[in-house]
Parts: structure tokens; sequence; C-alpha cells
């Protein structure tokens, strides 16, 4: 009788084998930031935003421009963030 409740390496490489993932990151000052999946994205990007010494700053998703509005809730596998800037032309 088997006991169904040992683990071994081969049952647990089944359930942990899923494949390569996609970077996820947040792109502030030409440096790339890992975020964990499933992070809150405003308060991540006003955190990182506020420790670059960015005021005010642009939002930028997949090449992007976004506002306020249309930010995700949360940062998902293979999301790739950058703040830029804003430059006030004067």
């Amino acid at each position: 009788m088997r006991n169904e409740q040992v683990w071994d390496q081969e049952v647990e490489e089944e359930l942990y084998d899923e494949g390569p993932r996609e970077s996820t990151y947040l792109r502030v000052n030409g440096m790339n930031n890992e975020v964990e999946i499933g992070a809150s994205f405003k308060s991540t990007v006003l955190a990182m935003a506020k420790d670059a010494g960015l005021g005010k700053f642009r939002v930028f998703v997949g090449g992007e421009e976004i506002g306020k509005s249309e930010a995700p809730e949360v940062f998902t596998e293979g999301l790739k963030v950058e703040l830029r800037p804003y430059d006030v032309a004067g």
C-alpha cells in the first residue's frame, strides 16, 4: 500500500514545472526593478517614483502611456512598466 502523503521528487517536479516565466518589472531612470506578481500597481508605482525623486511623472505600460484611471489593480506576469519624468516646457 502506497502512502499518498509522502512526497517524492517525481511528484514535486510535476507540480512546479510551469516553464519559463516572463519578467515583470518597473523601469525607472534606466534601471529595471523586478516587481512581485500580484503587487499593488498604484502603490508600487508611487513608492518607486518617490524613491527615484520623481515629483511628476508619466507611466507607460508596454510602451503605451496610461492615465491613473487606466492603471491595472495589480502587476501581472510579463507586465513591463516604465516611469518617465514629466517635462514641462517653459
